[in-house]
């Protein structure tokens, strides 16, 4: 039941309720730490075995389980949740017990016909997230499914970020839209690298007078950007005096000022591109790889480093090594 493997750790690998209930396998660093973790699934087993019997709960069971003790609190739950709920459908919402790595690897082979790499591995994690949970929290006995399954290879996209020219043009086409805050929301994004969302849902509290404060950001951290006060007067000029959020949604405004502008952006970069645009011309101006990380909030500089070859100091000592 307990055997070491080659990394020098142990598995646990057996069933409390015999051949006919679930399997459990663990694997800790030490063998004492593993017999009391069966000699404690035992004792589980004779005080409840109804615990231990094939677990016949649908596959959504297990998502909205884990939605309730944990995925609520997520930033993005109701996304994660309705997109983790949409692989269980298309998976066919099956019996745990019948639910298998096999099952989810033909699906995805299925799935990379109709999405983007991006995509497919995104539902792997969240699906996969939803057994690790579970399984710490002592709400799932059997082991992950999709434990040994590992995300694909994702080719790394080229970053488009428009040139001096191209952005006046599109704050133009942006003014002429009959939504006044399009071009005011384009602004705030060019001058801070905020994401689209951040800038326009921006609370009235985030507006300071030499500096934006951005709360409600992707990772959970407040992000403070120092900005010029004539923009952040501006700004107040278009605002909404009162209200939760300075702007009214404007995205779809934007949409279609980019085609009025006649600018040809790649697929999936529409609002993004304004990010792209602040971290590419900081740095080639200048700025510095590490303020940069900061002011976009990226918790992982290797994120960041997609930026750093546009810096004019970029691998200078190629130019000087060179033989020729």
């Amino acid at each position: 039941m307990i055997k070491k493997l080659s990394d020098g750790r142990y598995k646990l690998d057996f069933y409390p309720a015999g051949s006919s209930g679930p399997r459990i396998v663990r694997i800790r660093r030490s063998r004492k730490e593993l017999k009391v973790l069966q000699a404690q699934y035992e004792m589980d087993y004779q005080a409840a075995p109804e615990r231990f019997e094939v677990d016949k709960r649908r596959l959504s069971d297990l998502v909205l389980l884990w939605y309730r003790l944990h995925g609520r609190t997520l930033r993005d739950a109701k996304y994660r949740l309705s997109r983790t709920l949409a692989v269980v459908n298309a998976l066919g919402d099956p019996t745990l017990d019948k639910f298998t790595g096999s099952a989810f690897s033909a699906y995805r082979e299925r799935r990379l016909t109709e999405v983007s790499t991006s995509t497919v591995n995104h539902e792997t994690r969240y699906l996969r997230a939803v057994f690790s949970e579970l399984i710490r929290l002592d709400q799932y006995a059997g082991k992950n499914p999709l434990a040994k399954i590992r995300t694909f290879a994702e080719r790394e996209r080229e970053l488009s970020f428009l040139t001096l020219e191209q952005i006046p043009t599109l704050l133009h086409a942006c003014d002429q839209s009959s939504n006044n805050h399009c071009g005011a929301v384009v602004r705030l994004c060019l001058a801070t690298g905020a994401r689209w969302s951040e800038a326009n849902d921006l609370p009235p509290t985030g507006l300071l007078d030499d500096r934006i404060v951005f709360a409600a950001t992707k990772n959970g951290r407040v992000r403070v950007v120092p900005v010029k006060p004539d923009l952040v007067a501006y700004l107040r000029s278009l605002a909404f005096p009162t209200g939760k959020r300075l702007f009214s949604p404007c995205k779809g405004a934007f949409r279609k000022a980019v085609e009025r502008s006649g600018i040809e952006l790649p697929d999936g970069q529409l609002t993004h591109v304004l990010r792209h645009t602040f971290a590419s011309h900081f740095l080639i101006n200048g700025g510095d790889i590490l303020t940069l990380q900061r002011i976009l909030g990226h918790s992982d500089l290797k994120i960041t480093m997609r930026y750093a070859h546009l810096a004019p100091d970029y691998m200078a000592k190629v130019r000087e090594l060179s033989l020729i």
